[in-house]
């Protein structure tokens, strides 16, 4: 296999060696040129045509923002690296709207756990780019019509790798006085579910909001899983936070949530597994199906990874698949009983 070229942009010295060393470890990966700021990062990934930068978010002369843009255009695949911040979590999101596949946060102790787990995580991400079929900005997806009625449904969705930008366009089609809660289980850091709530919230459809322990299931309202907590429904369809191992390597898991929605909601569930690496939701969307559930998956074509919505799927979890400009209209199509068109 030949090896991924590289382009490392950081404005922290000590990020961009780092960096460095853990790429250059690596058979199969090899640093091909290194920038300080935005602006030499584009004149790099203009003269060695990488197949992949990390980006850093925060930096003088150009930002990670502000380059971005240029960098997709050498067609280079772009994994952000931000810092644990309000605002480097608000610019990493923007980030991802624009075309960056995904992120990693910055080790703030070089001798802690969490040193060896992000550089796992950023090399993970990067092999996983190998993968990626879709970078191309988000389809413009039709509005949806607000349902009449009512529904005693409960909608739970599942995503990862891509699924910021997948959920804000999904969110961008959703009908204001949509008719069911909906509880997400997105893969992120902490630090990071907060903001991409408030991002979803901000599309003006369905409000949007990180969980609490112990929320009631309102209809209409949708409700993020904290990150570094597992979210379950109990036997009253309240939310509850555990702190169980991590499966898949990730925490929360969206089968934790799926299996809860089998067990105590049974055929009122709707679950939707969205675009993402692993497989993650697998097990759960068969749980749900087994219980009477419908559970949708993103097709191949739409999605950034077709990782966990394959998975589900070979799994025979997946009821019916649809590209994200259907999912809005699928998800309310099967909550007011309509038969909707699978893609």
């Amino acid at each position: 296999m030949r090896k991924q070229r590289i382009v490392v942009v950081d404005d922290s010295p000590f990020v961009r060696r780092m960096l460095i060393d853990w790429i250059s470890e690596q058979p199969d990966m090899e640093v091909v040129g290194i920038g300080k700021n935005g602006e030499e990062g584009v004149a790099l990934a203009k003269e060695h045509r990488p197949d992949l930068v990390t980006l850093d978010v925060e930096m003088p002369v150009m930002s990670g923002l502000e380059a971005l843009p240029h960098l997709l255009k050498t067609g280079a695949k772009v994994l952000m690296v931000s810092s644990i911040t309000q605002q480097g979590a608000t610019a990493t999101l923007q980030a991802l709207e624009v075309g960056a596949f995904d992120f990693v946060t910055k080790p703030n102790n070089a001798t802690s756990l969490k040193f060896i787990e992000c550089k796992n995580e950023t090399l993970d991400k990067i092999r996983a780019a190998r993968y990626i079929q879709n970078t191309d900005p988000k389809p413009i997806a039709i509005p949806v019509s607000r349902p009449k009625g009512k529904t005693d449904r409960v909608v739970l969705i599942a995503s990862s790798t891509g699924g910021p930008s997948t959920l804000r366009t999904l969110w961008e089609a959703l009908p204001v006085g949509f008719p069911a809660p909906i509880v997400i289980v997105q893969h992120m850091p902490p630090g990071f579910t907060a903001s991409l709530a408030k991002r979803l919230d901000s599309a003006g459809t369905v409000p949007c909001r990180e969980a609490f322990n112990g929320d009631p299931l309102i209809p209409g309202q949708a409700y993020i899983a904290p990150a570094g907590q597992h979210i379950i429904l109990d036997s009253q369809l309240h939310l509850r936070m555990t702190d169980d191992a991590k499966i898949h390597g990730v925490k929360p898991a969206a089968d934790y949530l799926f299996e809860s929605g089998a067990k105590y909601l049974g055929s009122r569930a709707l679950g939707v597994v969205l675009t993402g690496m692993g497989r993650d939701g697998a097990a759960g969307a068969v749980a749900l199906k087994k219980a009477g559930a419908t559970v949708l998956g993103e097709a191949e074509s739409s999605c950034v990874i077709y990782g966990m919505p394959k998975a589900a799927k070979e799994a025979g979890g997946i009821t019916m698949e649809f590209e994200l400009n259907e999912m809005a209209a699928a998800i309310v199509a099967n909550l007011t009983g309509r038969v909707a068109r699978a893609s």
